[in-house]
């Protein structure tokens, strides 16, 4: 390789696309397909190790020669053209991975996208939207707490995703509906690489469920994740006929803004703090005794600045402690917390402002009427103490 070959090849990392990841757009990737034409970050370059020198030649640029045709060739190539052809008729519900999504999510779409090329035919995948789905998920007990086989069913048509104890069960343990349901990968929170949560509300009122899932095969794992999100992005469109995809991809979005711990203190702010786990769910900042818990323990629903909320960094009138202080301001009382790290707390007072910022919708106004009349009768804490 000469050194003029190596020039043009930096000289390449410089045009457009080719500044990013092809696969999860990082930044200044230092990695190439050289077969496939793209050039792709380091943890990327490992997913296209495992699919074969058959299917993706991966090279170092710096640490590998680089013969004249290959430069060549990646300048005729380069991510974007690549892309174009390969990511053509990506569903909008399969959102292209980040780098910080979890590894099990990239290495489906890096074998979806060069192995299966799932989405270089126009019209795109359609096999996520099938009515009827079902299998073997592994499900965390409430009680007993380790992760049994249940039978999962997706049935879109009922708009249902049901549960059964036994594969041979007539009745299902549960019955969730679509409408109701959001899902997320969560390997690092189950401590499981195929981990996923799904989370749900009763028909008629506000009491939140999560259950906790994984399945032992990666692919069935992400496959389930993406026909459930395609579920709920459907459901969304029908019921919302008037919403654009961005606006839809919004709301998928939103369900889970944000999780962690914070330490919490009581109504007079002069209580203990107590350790927490939260989670900003559109509007609602729930929290938990311990992140796998099946019922969170309180809700604060998060309305308008306009209308009396307001979110700053304080401790209000009690005596700093070892933290960073998060006092949020409703029309009822001030809920003071804290997080112990500067980042964490930066994080949360900047999320919690982009919902105090943000316009109601229709739908939201309803949740928060329902949300203040269980708030005046008392019925969360009642139900949910009972069940924690």
């Amino acid at each position: 390789m000469t050194k003029r070959d190596l020039q043009n090849l930096f000289e390449l990392l410089e045009h457009g696309e080719n500044q990013y990841c092809a696969d999860c757009r990082e930044k200044d990737p230092q990695w190439a397909s050289v077969n496939i034409g793209v050039f792709i970050c380091v943890n990327c370059s490992g997913i296209h190790r495992m699919l074969g020198v058959h299917i993706s030649r991966v090279r170092s640029l710096r640490l590998d020669q680089w013969p004249e045709e290959t430069v060549t060739y990646m300048s005729e190539k380069g991510n974007e053209n690549v892309n174009t052809e390969l990511e053509r008729s990506i569903p909008p519900y399969y959102s292209k991975p980040n780098s910080s999504d979890p590894q099990v999510y990239r290495e489906h779409f890096i074998h979806a996208k060069y192995e299966r090329k799932e989405f270089a035919q126009p019209g795109g995948p359609t096999h996520y939207e099938e009515p009827l789905k079902e299998g073997i998920l592994y499900k965390r007990g409430k009680k007993d707490k380790s992760f049994r086989p249940r039978l999962f069913i997706l049935n879109t048509n009922e708009g249902t995703l049901k549960y059964f104890v036994k594969v041979d069960g007539k009745d299902p343990k549960h019955v969730i509906q679509l409408s109701r349901m959001h899902v997320f990968l969560a390997p690092d929170k189950i401590n499981h690489s195929n981990g996923m949560q799904v989370s749900f509300s009763t028909v008629g009122n506000r009491s939140y469920r999560h259950i906790y899932l994984y399945c032992e095969d990666p692919k069935e794992a992400v496959d389930w994740y993406i026909s459930l999100r395609a579920a709920a992005y459907n459901v969304i469109k029908t019921e919302q006929p008037e919403l654009v995809v961005e606006d839809i991809l919004c709301l998928l979005d939103r369900q889970h803004v944000k999780q962690g711990y914070m330490y919490k203190t009581g109504p007079k702010k002069t209580e203990p703090f107590r350790k927490r786990w939260f989670s900003l769910e559109s509007r609602s900042l729930i929290y938990f005794l311990s992140p796998l818990d099946a019922y969170p323990k309180g809700e604060i629903y998060i309305g308008n600045a306009t209308d009396g909320y307001s979110v700053e960094e304080s401790w209000g009138s009690r005596k700093e402690e070892n933290g960073h202080g998060i006092l949020l301001h409703t029309p009822e009382r001030e809920f003071l917390m804290y997080c112990e790290d500067r980042e964490e707390h930066t994080s949360w007072i900047s999320e919690i402002n982009n919902v105090l910022s943000r316009p109601m919708s229709a739908k939201e106004l309803a949740e928060f009427d329902v949300y203040n009349t269980d708030r005046k009768v008392g019925k969360r804490q009642g139900t949910w103490m009972k069940r924690t």
